[in-house]
Order: C-alpha cells, then structure tokens, then sequence
C-alpha cells in the first residue's frame, strides 16, 4: 500500500497553523479588552476625580 499523498500532510500543517493564528488573535482581543477595560476604568475614575475637585473649587469661590 502507497502512503497517503503529500496534500494530506500539507492539509493537516495549515489546519494547525490557522490554528496557532486563531489562539493568538484571541489573546490579542483578550488583553485588548482588558486594556479597554483598564482604559474605561481609569476615565470614569478621573471624571469622579474631577468633578469633586470641581465642586469644591465652586463653594471656595463663594
């Protein structure tokens, strides 16, 4: 019996390499995420930050 022909093998390497590709672009989107996440975080932290700092610069002016 002849082995199988060589496109199987080259078959079997792409699926594996697409493979690799998919679980690095779902890491990717993952710490993107987590870095938008971080990033809204940090905003609406600042925006608190600031419209305190707003209100108690308003009741020192008068």
């Amino acid at each position: 019996m002849q082995p199988p022909p060589r496109k199987v093998k080259e078959s079997q390497q792409m699926k594996v390499v697409f493979s690799e590709q998919l679980n690095k672009l779902q890491t990717k989107q993952h710490l993107d995420t987590e870095l938008l996440e971080e990033i809204r975080s940090f905003s609406k932290h600042r925006t608190s930050i600031e419209k305190e700092y707003g209100q108690v610069s308003k009741h020192d002016l008068f």
